[in-house]
C-alpha cells in the first residue's frame, strides 16, 4: 500500500533525524527541526479544526517557514490550498471563497475570521491524536486557470499523491540529495521538489533562480551544488546565466509544456553527464505520470522530445473522436486512468463529469482523464505531444485559458468584445489581446493593462492590446485567428537620448537580439521575456546600470525604466556613455 506523504515523512524523520531538510541562504533545518517546527504549527491547527477532509489555506513567503507550514497541514491530515503571495487580491479572495477553506494560515492577520498568523500557530498548543489518512481524504487543492472566467480548483487526494511520490523516489535519484525549490508552491510543478526529498532522505534548498542570476542575491556555494532540479522549457534560457552552484549535477527534469531537441541542445552541450527527463502530466493527473528519459551521450532530433511512457499504476489510452483507440502513428487525445487521478473540480460536478469520464477499458467503476492533449505513438511505443485539441495555452509551463483572460477584458466598461491569443516560439511566446470597442470608447492599453492586473496573476496580463472594429470570424463562426493582424511596431523615436537611455537602449537591443530598439519601444511586445529581462538586467548590472528585474517588467521602455529608477546609472556621466 503506498504510503500518504504524512507517513513517508515520519519514516524518512525517523530514519535521518539528523540530516539536512531545509536550506534557506545560511538558514539549515534537519529533519529533527522541521519535524519539531511543524509538529508545533500542527497543534495549532488542529486546535482549531483542521483534520482529514478539510482544507487549509498557506499564503506564505518562500521559504522554511513556508515548508513547515505545508507540512503542518499534511501531519493534521488536512489538504492544503497554496496561494500565490504575488496574485491579486480579487484572484485570492475568489479561491479563498470557493474552497471553503477551514483555517488561512498567513504572515499577517486579516479581516477573515479563519485567518491564523504563523506567529499565533506556532504559539503552545495542546497535543492531539492524528486520525488516520484514508486515500481518498484531500491532499491539497490547486487552482488552474478556467475558461468561464474564474479559475478551478483541481482537488489530488492523498493516495493520489502518494502515488506520485513513490514513482518520483523510484525515477528520480537525485531528490535523495540536494533540490533547488525554486518555483511558487501554488504551481503544482513544485510538489516534486517540495516533497519528493522529504519522502528520499534529501535536502530542499530554496533558491531564487532569476535574483541570482539577475545579480540581485548571491549564489550558493559550490559546496552545496544540488543533484535535483525540476523547471520548465521556458526556464533553458535562465540556466545559462546561473552558475554551476545552482545547476544539477544528476537530474534535469523539464516539464509543463513542449520540449524540442533544439531548445535542449545548448545545456546538454555544456553540461554533458547530465540525465534529462521530459515529464508529462496535467495537474488532473497529480503532476506527472509519464516520462522519457534522456541519458548521457543519448542522441536527441532537434523537433519535439517524446513524453515517453506512462508511470506504474498509470493507464494511457490515444483515442479518435470517437472514443476507440487510434493504430499507433495515428494522431488521438490523449486519456489518462489509473491511481493518480484527482477527485475532480472542487465544487464543479457538472465539469468533472465533463472531463472526468468512464474508463471502458477497465474495470466498472474506473475513471480516465480527457486531458485535450493531442498525441501519437511512435514505433518504439514512447508517445509524442503535438499540442493542444482545444484553445488552451501554455507559457512558461503555466496552463492558460483565453477564456478567463477574455471575461476579465470584457468587464472594462470601454471593451465590447475581445480575444487572446499566444504569439512567438519558445521563451519569447506571449499574449496578445485583440479588443473591439463599445460605441463611441476608445480603450487605452496602459489603462487596460491596469485593469487585468487586478484581476489576474502576472503571467495572464496581456503584454500588448490591438484595437479592431470587430474580430474576424470564420464561415462558420469561429474566431478567424489568421485574419487577426499583427501586434503594432512601436512609433518612431523623436526625442534625444541621454548617455543613459543610449546604453540601456544597446543593452535591451542585445538582450533581444535585435540589431536595435527605441527608447520608447516596448520590451515585451518587442518579444522579451522575464528570462530575457533577467539577461538585461544581468548585462546593465556589467555595464554600471543598476536596474531591478521588477522595474524592467513593470515599466518596460527604457525611458521609464531610468524614469522609475533615478538612481540606477550613477556612474554613467551626461556626454559620456560607457
Amino acid at each position: 500500500m503506498t504510503l500518504a506523504l504524512r507517513d513517508a515523512f515520519f519514516n524518512q524523520a525517523t530514519q535521518t533525524p539528523d540530516a539536512d531538510a531545509v536550506v534557506h541562504g545560511d538558514r539549515v533545518w534537519t529533519y529533527r527541526d522541521l519535524e519539531l517546527r511543524a509538529g508545533r504549527i500542527a497543534r495549532s491547527l488542529a486546535a482549531s479544526g483542521a483534520g482529514p477532509g478539510t482544507l487549509v489555506a498557506v499564503r506564505l513567503a518562500r521559504g522554511p517557514e513556508l515548508v513547515a507550514a505545508l507540512l503542518a497541514v499534511a501531519l493534521t491530515g488536512a489538504g492544503y490550498v497554496p496561494l500565490a503571495t504575488d496574485d491579486p487580491e480579487d484572484r485570492i479572495q475568489h479561491v479563498l471563497g470557493d474552497c471553503a477553506a477551514a483555517l488561512v494560515l498567513a504572515e499577517r492577520p486579516s479581516g477573515d475570521a479563519r485567518t491564523l498568523t504563523l506567529d499565533e500557530a506556532l504559539a503552545p498548543a495542546p497535543p492531539f491524536d492524528a486520525a488516520p489518512v484514508r486515500a481518498n481524504d484531500p491532499a491539497y487543492v490547486i487552482y488552474t486557470s478556467g475558461s468561464s472566467g474564474r479559475p478551478k480548483g483541481v482537488l489530488v487526494e492523498h493516495g493520489a499523491l502518494g502515488t506520485y511520490l513513490a514513482q518520483a523516489r523510484a525515477h528520480y535519484d537525485g531528490l535523495a540529495g540536494r533540490t533547488v525549490l525554486h518555483s511558487s508552491v501554488s504551481f503544482d510543478m513544485a510538489v516534486t521538489s517540495l516533497w519528493g526529498p522529504l519522502v528520499s532522505g534529501g535536502a530542499i534548498h530554496v533558491l531564487d533562480l532569476k535574483a541570482i542570476a539577475s545579480g540581485e542575491q548571491p549564489p550558493p556555494a559550490t559546496a552545496a551544488r544540488p543533484t535535483f532540479l525540476k523547471v520548465t522549457p521556458s526556464h533553458l534560457p535562465l540556466l545559462s546565466l546561473l552558475p554551476d552552484s545552482c545547476l544539477p549535477t544528476r537530474q534535469l527534469v523539464i516539464g509543463g509544456e513542449a520540449l524540442t531537441g533544439s531548445a535542449l541542445g545548448r545545456w546538454r552541450t555544456a553540461h554533458p553527464h547530465v540525465t534529462v527527463v521530459n515529464e508529462y502530466g496535467p495537474t488532473e493527473a497529480t503532476v506527472g505520470c509519464c516520462a522519457y528519459v534522456v541519458r548521457p551521450g543519448d542522441a536527441v532530433d532537434p523537433g519535439p522530445v517524446p513524453i515517453g511512457q506512462a508511470f506504474a499504476g498509470t493507464r494511457l489510452y490515444v483515442l479518435d473522436v470517437e472514443g476507440k483507440p487510434v493504430t499507433p502513428g495515428v494522431i488521438g487525445e490523449l486519456h489518462i486512468a489509473g491511481q493518480q487521478l484527482a477527485r475532480g473540480y472542487l465544487g464543479r460536478a457538472k465539469l468533472t463529469d465533463e472531463r472526468f469520464v468512464p474508463d471502458p477499458f477497465a474495470a466498472q467503476g474506473s475513471r480516465m482523464y480527457r486531458t485535450g492533449d493531442l498525441v501519437r505513438e511512435r514505433p518504439d511505443g514512447d508517445l509524442e505531444y503535438l499540442g493542444r485539441a482545444d484553445e488552451q495555452l501554455k507559457i512558461s509551463g503555466y496552463r492558460i485559458e483565453p477564456g478567463e483572460i477574455e471575461a476579465v477584458l470584457r468587464g472594462h466598461a470601454a471593451v465590447r468584445d475581445c480575444a487572446v491569443v499566444a504569439v512567438g516560439e519558445a521563451d519569447v511566446r506571449r499574449l496578445v489581446a485583440y479588443v473591439a470597442p463599445g460605441p463611441g470608447s476608445s480603450p487605452d492599453a496602459a489603462a487596460l493593462a491596469q485593469h487585468a492586473a487586478g484581476a489576474l496573476p502576472p503571467y495572464m496580463v496581456p503584454v500588448a492590446f490591438v484595437a479592431v472594429p470587430e474580430l474576424p470570424l470564420t464561415p462558420n463562426g469561429k474566431l478567424d485567428r489568421a485574419a487577426l493582424p499583427e501586434p503594432p511596431t512601436e512609433e518612431t523615436e523623436l526625442r534625444v537620448r541621454s548617455p543613459a537611455e543610449t546604453l540601456l537602449c544597446e543593452l535591451m537591443a542585445h538582450a533581444l537580439g535585435v540589431p536595435e530598439i527605441g527608447a520608447d519601444a516596448d520590451f515585451l511586445v518587442s518579444g522579451g521575456s522575464s528570462i530575457t529581462a533577467l539577461k538585461l538586467v544581468a548585462g546593465a548590472r556589467r555595464a554600471g546600470l543598476r536596474l531591478e528585474l521588477t522595474t524592467v517588467l513593470r515599466e518596460r521602455t527604457v525611458r521609464r525604466i531610468l524614469a522609475a529608477q533615478p538612481d540606477a546609472a550613477p556612474l554613467i556621466a551626461e556626454g559620456a556613455p560607457q
